[in-house]
């Protein structure tokens, strides 16, 4: 069984022997076209158009489909027996150019180097950081103490100000015994 795909038929169209096909390129090129015929066929393909340096590419007596790559712009000419049809199917679509440079990719966030040096001085960095903060903590809760007793005492004097010689005696004799020292 011999199948044969064509695909549409209106991308193809008539050849006469001996014509010459050009494919334009200014960078490198892939090109890709398929040929059918009723007889035999030679493909030759060359950089000028006077095909004086042609290379032979392929040969058939069917259906075929030619693909190579050039640098610059190539001329590809089809030889056919006299009276035989030869119809061409040049989609432009297959017509894909190959990469002439690398890819160059762009970093988003670029990258910090980090080297083990800056590690350690980073480890050293946040532990320093930790004991300052535990530091300015205890003396903060020291100051809040010390606020405090200012404070009773401030209240206390407040008190006494306001109050007959026996209750501020017993009051401070009070304060005496909560602050544990003995009463005078």
């Amino acid at each position: 069984m011999n199948r044969i795909k064509h695909g549409q038929i209106n991308k193809w169209f008539p050849a006469q022997a001996g014509e010459i096909l050009e494919f334009v390129a200014s960078k490198p090129r892939h090109v890709k076209f398929e040929l059918t015929t009723n007889s035999n066929i030679e493909v030759w393909v060359s950089t000028t158009k006077k095909m004086q340096d042609a290379i032979l590419i392929g040969t058939s007596n069917g259906k075929t489909e030619i693909q190579y790559t050039a640098n610059e712009t190539t001329y590809c000419q089809i030889k056919a027996e006299k009276g035989s049809a030869v119809f061409v199917n040049l989609p432009d679509l297959d017509q894909t150019r190959v990469q002439p440079e690398e890819a160059v990719y762009t970093n988003i966030e670029p990258r910090i180097n980090q080297s083990t040096e800056f590690d350690r001085m980073m480890q050293f960095m946040k532990y320093n950081e930790a004991l300052r903060n535990e530091e300015l903590e205890a003396e903060r809760a020291t100051l809040r103490a010390e606020r405090e007793e200012l404070r009773k005492e401030i209240t206390r004097y407040d008190l006494a100000d306001h109050m007959s010689d026996e209750e501020a005696k017993k009051q401070f004799e009070e304060a005496q015994k909560d602050a544990g020292e003995t009463p005078t």
